[in-house]
């Protein structure tokens, strides 16, 4: 009798903390396994409950070769509190077709190793594409040789020239060493130089968005008809909130160099990057050209119900998508009126940083109540102005969506709709002496007295 006491206690224990805890653990997640040469294998880690961008390391896989590196964070608020996840994505390419049978392996997340299950890809051939083309923002990023006569060289290079006040530029760190090469290389205390050079380079008054590299990824490339190997150190997106020109010193990394023949020792040898410049423009005149969001932009838009009565709510959602410093999207404007009670909107986003630019969407979800019959478009209300670097030209994201409201006006009290927000309407009516309860905060402690009078009982039993 008292083993089923204690085990029925252990069980109710059991699922009364499972209650409690919410799974935060990282998942592994797979890309597309049916793929073309040119097509990147993805491995991506999913970390949920995580604020600050985790450390991930990602497994050598025999046969592919790692490329490209990406970062991903959403920010939802569900039920008012804020969920953050985080999303690091690792690109693997097959140099020739054929099936990769990978087998189990691990992912170094922030110190801690996650397993994962093996996976078979196929990779079939496509003629006319060339595995090792790189796009035409690497292309950028490549430093300028005026010869193919260095075998090894040190590289600070951005994929832009000039740019507008809050428009992004990508920034590279790279060394370059020549496949025919007649020497040996070795790194030598590379975290620790590499902290040194970032805080020369890093430009005051700009916004930075980086990828986050842990580990040093190779690839070949060809410069000035020479084929390279690169070894990309550091990879950034900056946007300069200043009118200030941006100017990156002339940095320098040692290596632990050695002749190719055998028996020779290795010493140290320094090699240093040439200066980069990147000029800065103001925006062209315009009344909100200080707060405007600078980037390339589309509006998506989703209305609940396009037919309603007065005093009926609806949601309106207005996401901005595009590629820019999404993180900084002011939300829009809306002009108090007579018609509509517009509420503060639920605010989420999702940014994708990649070695080539930062792109993704942020949303503003609005809770609207209509409060006079009538046919209303939304673009009265919903408009959104930014600068296109481009086409170097400011446009507006105006909505395309209209509300039809049928019936008798809708009243607060005795308010006149003129002149009135809505949102605080009535304000010094409402009875605030009444108790607020929180209904979480109650169950959270309802189950804690309850673990606490089954620890009680199991000791009492245990006893007897």
């Amino acid at each position: 009798m008292k083993l089923y006491v204690i085990l029925s206690i252990i069980l109710c224990f059991s699922c009364t903390i499972h209650a409690q805890v919410i799974n935060n653990d990282p998942t592994i997640e797979f890309g597309a396994k049916n793929l073309k040469i040119d097509e990147p294998f993805t491995i991506s880690v999913v970390v949920p409950g995580e604020e600050n961008r985790p450390s991930v390391s990602f497994p050598e896989i025999n046969g592919l070769e790692k490329r490209s590196k990406s970062a991903t964070s959403s920010i939802n608020t569900v039920g008012g509190e804020k969920v953050v996840v985080q999303t690091i994505s690792q690109q693997y390419f097959a140099l020739k077709e054929g099936t990769y049978v990978i087998p189990a392996f691990f992912v170094t997340v922030n110190g801690l190793k996650v397993k994962s299950d093996g996976i078979t890809v196929e990779y079939n051939t496509r003629v006319l594409i060339n595995p090792e083309v790189i796009s035409e923002e690497d292309l950028a990023l490549l430093p300028e040789v005026e010869n193919n006569e260095e075998d090894v060289f040190l590289s600070v290079g951005a994929n832009k020239k000039s740019v507008f006040m809050r428009e992004g530029f990508a920034l590279g760190i790279s060394l370059y060493v020549a496949e025919n090469a007649p020497i040996q290389m070795d790194f030598y205390q590379v975290n620790v130089q590499l902290q040194s050079i970032l805080k020369k380079i890093r430009p005051v008054g700009c916004w930075e968005e980086n990828v986050g590299i842990e580990e040093i990824i190779k690839r070949r490339i060809e410069i000035g008809g020479r084929k390279y190997t690169e070894f990309n150190l550091y990879q950034a997106q900056f946007f300069p909130m200043t009118l200030q020109d941006i100017i990156f010193p002339s940095v320098t990394l040692e290596m632990l160099v050695g002749s190719a023949k055998a028996g020779e020792g290795k010493m140290l040898k320094s090699f240093r990057s040439g200066v980069v410049k990147v000029t800065v423009k103001p925006l062209p005149p315009h009344p909100l050209k200080d707060q405007v969001a600078v980037g390339q932009y589309k509006l998506v838009e989703r209305l609940s119900s396009a037919l309603v009565y007065p005093g009926e709510s609806i949601r309106y959602l207005f996401r901005i998508e595009g590629k820019g410093n999404i993180a900084a999207i002011p939300t829009p404007e809306i002009i108090a009126n007579s018609s509509f009670d517009f509420y503060p909107p639920d605010i989420s986003q999702l940014i994708k940083r990649s070695n080539q630019n930062v792109s993704g969407e942020k949303s503003f979800d609005y809770f609207v109540v209509p409060r006079q019959d009538g046919t209303f478009p939304l673009g009265r209300y919903f408009q959104w102005v930014y600068f296109d670097p481009k086409s170097a030209k400011y446009d507006t994201l105006t909505s395309l969506k209209t509300l039809q409201v049928k019936g008798e006006d809708y009243k607060l009290g005795n308010i006149s709709l003129h002149g009135s927000t809505g949102l605080y309407d009535n304000l010094e009516r409402l009875d605030s002496s009444q108790e607020y309860f929180d209904f979480k905060q109650i169950l959270k402690e309802l189950t804690n007295a309850i673990v606490i009078l089954l620890l009680f009982t199991m000791g009492w039993v245990l006893r007897k």
